[in-house]
């Protein structure tokens, strides 16, 4: 579940004069509704493919609409931003701002967003990947640099554990929801969740690589430095675990919804 995957925060550190914090205002500039937008169109596509694995048919425009009503940023985004606010109290959000508010930071964000769009496209996603495992074997200083900025974000870890809690929350809810002709205790959810850490972690670090080295591929080395000082600086860290800490719970709750639907369908269908 690659939809757990949020935007990489990055650029150097700007010195910055006695700003007024505005969490609200770093949501905006950091062009979360564009995000949720694209996140909804993660989530339908998502959906679509638990309906051709587990009934195997595409789903039906009923399924269509609850899948897009789980995902709908109206409900999703208020919540959102009032994780985000309650993360970054205690950060430094003048000099957060003062870096979004920047020519870079917001072409940092342009760029992530618009790559994320395009990865929508299956043929899309898989021209990313390969061009990154291309890079890896002519040795791509581009790569390298990219490899820079998610270990000084420390971008692997964050995902894996927001896909298995995700995970966890959708299979939790399956069972809630009679969906297993059997009994699964919590003690087998977690343990079937937790052999899945190895391949959600390849498929993570996969995934990010290939769309970082598309998202900042019109960037220069220097500015990709610029931008693992700024993911290694507290501002930065501050401003990715505020960020990474909003998404776990919104993707715990939508994926939660989510099995709930599923159930609810598998139950119907039976009856």
């Amino acid at each position: 579940m690659l939809a757990q995957v949020a935007l990489a925060l990055l650029v150097s550190v700007i010195p910055v004069g006695a700003l007024r914090a505005d969490p609200a205002r770093i949501s905006d500039l950091l062009h979360t509704g564009e995000l949720f937008d694209v996140l909804q169109q993660e989530g339908l596509a998502y959906g679509d493919d638990l309906m051709q694995e587990i009934m195997g048919a595409p789903g039906d425009a009923l399924w269509e609409r609850e899948v897009s009503d789980i995902h709908d940023p109206a409900a999703l985004r208020p919540h959102y931003d009032a994780l985000l606010a309650e993360g970054l109290a205690q950060a430094d959000q003048p000099a957060i701002e003062a870096w979004l508010a920047s020519d870079l930071g917001q072409r940092m964000i342009g760029l992530e967003i618009s790559a994320r769009r395009a990865l929508l496209d299956p043929s899309v996603e898989d021209a990313a990947l390969w061009a990154a495992e291309e890079a890896d074997a002519k040795g791509d200083p581009r790569l390298a640099a990219v490899r820079g900025i998610i270990e000084a974000g420390d971008l692997i870890e964050p995902n894996v554990m927001g896909g298995l809690n995700a995970n966890l929350s959708f299979y939790r809810a399956m069972a809630e929801g009679g969906a297993f002709p059997y009994e699964v205790t919590e003690t087998d959810m977690l343990a079937d969740v937790a052999a899945q850490e190895p391949e959600i972690r390849a498929d993570v670090t996969h995934w990010i690589e290939g769309y970082l080295f598309m998202a900042y591929s019109p960037l220069s080395l220097e500015e990709m430095t610029q931008i693992a000082e700024f993911s290694a600086s507290k501002p930065g860290q501050d401003l990715m675990r505020a960020q990474f800490e909003a998404f776990d719970v919104v993707y715990e709750e939508s994926s939660a919804a989510l099995g709930a639907a599923l159930a609810r369908r598998l139950i119907g269908q039976e009856l």
